[in-house]
């Protein structure tokens, strides 16, 4: 009697103890089911900002058969350039020269080949650094003064292209990043209500490249910021 009651309960801990364990089962497997169910999606976010740095560079030449009359003409011109940029309200301080490149020509001239051309060529270099965008602008479209003075501009490369720069990425690129996020998660409402399902908690996110681009052609100091997340979220 005794061990028929010890096999009994025995027989019960038994089934009490796989019917735990199958629920426990079902509920991972449940669970693991709700894990697979997500949903991925990009959100945008851009914004137009305008530059707060102009770099532009003024190249030109002057020619000499002696070099002490280059050296006259180098300062004459670099005066002149100078000037010019002054009395377009550019400051001192954010003009700079650069050094000077100096070609010997005098191999061709005594082959015969240019006998006419001086013998001393030296292009320089100005730069300008300003933060007053609009000022460095408005200097380049003055710049054919400087050609009316005789200095020859030189519009190999860049020429007097300027680049206009936004450095303040830092401090707009979090709000971006939360409007893109928060795009995101509205594309993902919307697919959700198709599936009768509620969009939970994010799974992964992935942030793109922050891009920066001109706004058009005539404005190259209007810059457009543009920043792609890619998101995961859970379906519930």
């Amino acid at each position: 009697m005794i061990k028929t009651r010890a096999f009994l309960i025995l027989g019960l801990c038994l089934a009490l103890g796989l019917a735990i364990f199958g629920v426990q089962i079902g509920k991972a497997v449940r669970q693991g089911r709700e894990f697979d169910r997500y949903l991925t999606v990009r959100g945008l976010s851009e914004v137009e900002v305008k530059a707060n740095l102009a770099i532009w560079s003024l190249r030109f030449s002057v020619q000499a058969n002696e070099l002490v009359e280059l050296k006259g003409e180098m300062e004459k011109a670099r005066a002149k350039v100078r000037a010019f940029l002054l009395s377009q309200g550019i400051a001192e301080g954010e003009i700079n020269a650069g050094l000077p490149m100096i070609d010997d020509r005098e191999l061709m001239k005594s082959n015969g080949e240019h006998p006419d051309i001086a013998r001393y060529t030296s292009k320089l270099t100005i730069v300008v650094r300003s933060g007053n965008v609009d000022t460095v602008k408005a200097a380049m479209q003055q710049v054919d003064r400087l050609l009316e003075q005789g200095v020859a501009l030189s519009f190999e490369e860049y020429g007097d292209r300027a680049q206009f720069l936004f450095t303040n990425i830092n401090e707009v690129k979090p709000g971006m990043i939360a409007e893109a996020t928060a795009n995101a998660r509205a594309s993902a409402e919307k697919f959700a209500q198709d599936s009768k399902s509620h969009v939970g908690r994010i799974r992964k996110a992935t942030q793109g490249v922050l891009e920066i681009d001109e706004r058009d052609a005539a404005s190259p100091e209007r810059k457009v910021l543009r920043v792609v997340t890619t998101v995961e979220f859970f379906l519930e």
